[in-house]
């Protein structure tokens, strides 16, 4: 709201000049619309800071907001169904849901099965007045977007959400998220939701978010499930759950389609990955769209991995089973001389890149 050349104008043209280009750009604007929040990113702002200021957590906002971390914290690590209990006491029993964390981005969130709930915990706590965020769901079994309902920010005016899922041939996934809701199913519906909701079919293609770029891949799972690849600051984090790697020896198994997803987690600094069963459980569990750990280490050894992640537990496995699961995973991984970093994380650990 500068006279002669506004803010929008000054980026654009501090933008154009190369010797500027890794000059950071911080809007302090007393408009809190969220277009005037993406226009300003478009044009080459790094972070948009709605006035009043306050003082005393300006800078650690700054800092937070220029640096050039991706925080990855998961919310819930098992699949299928939720499993309270002792036994799941040290990992945690709910089903897949993750968020990023970058500066000045709108939260990045993948899958919403019944940890989402935990991170709607989280960011009330936190007393964040606006919200803006990107859900990424990989498919619309029930394990990945039942607990939508339980996302308070959805019910909030003001807020901004955007919703990105699999087409699944007649179903979009607006649509998907708005059945499970009807009220045969549900008592809140679809349309008790307050904030300003955009979704999004998606296919195999490239998004474009400006400083995050997110590529999508098809995987082998029942109906249309989908591989997101996460790039931004020079990282990369790939997101692989619901996906059934073949054993050699079965005439299903698609060397094709191994080729491709080796090509498109290669070489990534973490890789997320189904890994539901160790080899001896998996003959039973054939064509059920999950993995074991043999080809999971063959593949993150193919790929040439920095970290993977075992990811979508079996429910009816207790964390001793996973941690046997997770021994065996670095045995493979060792006979095949890769120095992959190996975990099978926690509800509510992080990692940051």
């Amino acid at each position: 709201m500068m006279p002669e050349m506004d803010g929008f104008e000054l980026c654009r043209e501090l933008r154009r000049r190369p010797e500027l280009q890794s000059m950071k750009i911080i809007v302090l604007s007393a408009k809190s619309y969220d277009f005037d929040r993406r226009r300003a990113r478009e044009l080459g702002a790094d972070v948009y800071i709605v006035k009043p200021i306050v003082t005393d957590t300006l800078l650690a906002s700054i800092d937070e907001f220029v640096s050039e971390k991706m925080t990855l914290t998961y919310w819930g690590v098992h699949g299928t169904m939720p499993v309270p209990g002792p036994t799941t006491l040290r990992r945690g029993g709910n089903t897949p849901c993750l968020s990023i964390e970058i500066g000045g981005e709108p939260l990045y969130i993948f899958d919403c099965g019944s940890g989402i709930k935990q991170l709607s915990d989280h960011i009330m706590r936190s007393g964040q007045q606006r919200f803006s965020g990107r859900i990424f769901i990989s498919h619309t079994h029930w394990d990945h977007i039942n607990t939508v309902p339980f996302f308070a920010r959805l019910y909030v005016r003001g807020n901004q959400v955007e919703i990105y899922g699999p087409y699944q041939g007649d179903l979009t996934i607006a649509r998907a998220i708005a059945a499970q809701m009807e009220g045969v199913y549900f008592p809140v519906t679809i349309r008790e939701f307050g904030a300003h909701l955009v979704f999004r079919d998606l296919r195999e293609e490239t998004l474009d978010f400006g400083l995050v770029k997110i590529d999508t891949m098809l995987l082998k799972h029942p109906g249309s499930c989908l591989g997101y690849k996460i790039r931004c600051h020079g990282h990369s984090i790939c997101y692989i759950t619901d996906n059934e790697l073949y054993l050699p020896s079965d005439p299903r198994r698609d060397q094709r389609y191994l080729d491709r997803l080796t090509e498109f987690v290669r070489g990534a600094d973490l890789l997320i990955t189904d890994t539901t069963y160790r080899d001896h459980e998996y003959p039973s569990k054939v064509d059920w769209g999950h993995s074991c750990v043999s080809e999971v280490a063959d593949l993150a050894a193919r790929a040439e991995l920095k970290r993977l992640h075992l990811f979508h537990h079996d429910p009816d496995r207790s964390n001793d089973d996973i941690d046997r699961k997770l021994d065996e995973t670095r045995v493979h991984l060792s006979r095949l001389g890769s120095k992959v970093e190996c975990d099978a994380p926690a509800e509510k650990s992080k990692i940051v890149l």
